[in-house]
């Protein structure tokens, strides 16, 4: 028996059901005789009536990404002549953590806006500045899947870029992405 399993992390099962409930209808009708109206008699058909009932069954996640919190990546100081995608190489700690799993193959993508310079690479609010993710020390492309077995989680690494046309400006940066964990 093969058990089909929802793809997301957010397990929604449609449930519908169609059955059948039998009631006992009585209905009195007169009958007449020679003396006129006399007693009732009872009338007891049964009649199916169909009822549709829809819903969905939610089941919590089975697994959890820094306990649903927000992951932060702190870059400290970064001197803006030394970005070059291999200096400040931070790793992303999202702290997954799974139980009673239905399977254990999943995949894991980082979601979220490219920059005008590098579509893989994180916007952030300082014009020609991005950070890239890194799984296995190449580039993750945005919106790509990593397929992996539980309980092997993908190490996932951060580092800023930058667009070299661009003279980039000093203050405090900050980029926001998804990270989604699914079934396979």
């Amino acid at each position: 028996m093969k058990q089909q399993i929802n793809k997301n992390s957010l397990v929604s099962i449609l449930v519908l059901l169609s059955f059948f409930i039998t009631t006992n209808v009585t209905a009195v009708t007169p009958v007449l005789s020679s003396t006129g109206l006399s007693q009732n008699s009872p009338i007891t058909p049964i009649y199916p009536i169909p009822i549709n009932i829809k819903g969905y069954v939610i089941a919590h996640p089975p697994c959890m990404i820094n306990e649903g919190k927000t992951v932060e990546v702190n870059f400290g100081d970064v001197l803006s002549t030394r970005v070059d995608g291999l200096n400040y190489k931070r790793l992303v700690d999202y702290h997954p953590s799974c139980e009673q799993m239905p399977i254990n193959t999943l995949k894991l993508s980082v979601e979220g806006n490219g920059t005008f310079f590098d579509a893989n690479a994180l916007m952030t609010n300082i014009t020609g500045l991005g950070i890239r993710i890194l799984y296995q020390n190449k580039p993750l492309k945005l919106g790509q899947a990593i397929n992996f077995t539980y309980p092997d989680f993908p190490v996932l690494e951060a580092v800023p870029v930058r667009d070299f046309s661009t003279l980039l400006v000093g203050g405090d940066f900050s980029t926001t992405a998804t990270l989604r964990m699914e079934y396979q």
